[in-house]
């Protein structure tokens, strides 16, 4: 199935492929990635008009590559704990590795988060599905793109 062709949604210009950072637009290199779609996660710099936060803002993401085929890059992953409720909750920070790669018409379209959480090392592994909209990143559920 082919990519929807809008100004947002187009590759960039010099070719490089383009990583969707969860406000509807696809960039080279974002600063942030709103990836869980409920704004419970946010990568790299937290938003101003994020509720509180613990621990030193503002967050970062360093892109360490960024090629044809693959791209990577170490920084903050802010998640909200959701106790007592979501809605009251703080963003905690964690350190993060971040790896993207299968290009599908100039955008990446698998994501991978690499961060310890309460001790626990976690792989978190999400996909842009062809049946969506590239600007929002779905989870990889046994092996397919949900």
């Amino acid at each position: 199935m082919a990519w929807p062709a809008l100004a947002s949604r187009t590759p960039h210009a010099q070719g490089l492929p383009v990583l969707a950072n969860g406000n509807g637009n696809s960039v080279v290199r974002p600063t942030t990635i709103e990836y869980t779609g409920d704004g419970s996660g946010v990568i790299g710099k937290l938003p101003s008009s994020a509720r509180h936060a613990v621990g030193a803002r503002p967050g970062f993401l360093h892109w360490t590559a960024w090629t044809n085929t693959h791209a990577e890059a170490n920084g903050t992953v802010w998640l909200l704990s959701c106790r007592p409720d979501c809605a009251d909750s703080p963003y905690y920070r964690y350190a993060l590795r971040l790896t993207a790669g299968r290009v599908r018409n100039g955008h990446y379209t698998r994501m991978t988060l690499h961060y310890t959480y309460h001790g626990q090392k976690i792989t978190d592994t999400r996909c842009v599905p062809d049946r969506r909209s590239p600007q929002v990143w779905g989870l990889v559920f046994r092996g397919r793109c949900e």
